[in-house]
């Protein structure tokens, strides 16, 4: 081979390999992209999950500020949590089956 023909061939040659380089490069950023793309849109879907979750939070929240206020709150927390009655009311209290199997209820209050 003549001189001409073997620079021809490694011109050819090296034209070849840098555009496979320039091709792999360019697939290996678009699949790098993709996957940095699809990350992002499951991080994007568990963020909008989180959203509607902490808004139905705040209106549950909104809907107890709402009740605090109220005197049908403030009677079941009365009632509940510190054991409070009115005066004229009559509480009974359940006690548990004796051995006989009779219960024994107790009444306070009047």
């Amino acid at each position: 081979m003549t001189e001409k023909k073997k620079r021809f061939i490694r011109r050819r040659l090296l034209g070849i390999v840098m555009f496979l380089f320039i091709i792999g490069f360019t697939v290996y950023l678009f699949a790098t992209n993709e996957m940095k793309l699809y990350e992002l849109q499951q991080q994007q879907s568990q963020l909008v999950q989180k959203i509607e979750a902490e808004k139905i939070r705040s209106n549950q929240l909104d809907e107890q500020v709402k009740q605090i206020g109220s005197k049908s709150y403030v009677e079941f927390v009365a009632r509940k949590y510190l054991g409070l009655y009115y005066p004229d009311e009559v509480i009974v209290i359940p006690a548990e089956a004796g051995k006989d199997g009779v219960s024994n209820d107790q009444t306070i209050g009047k």
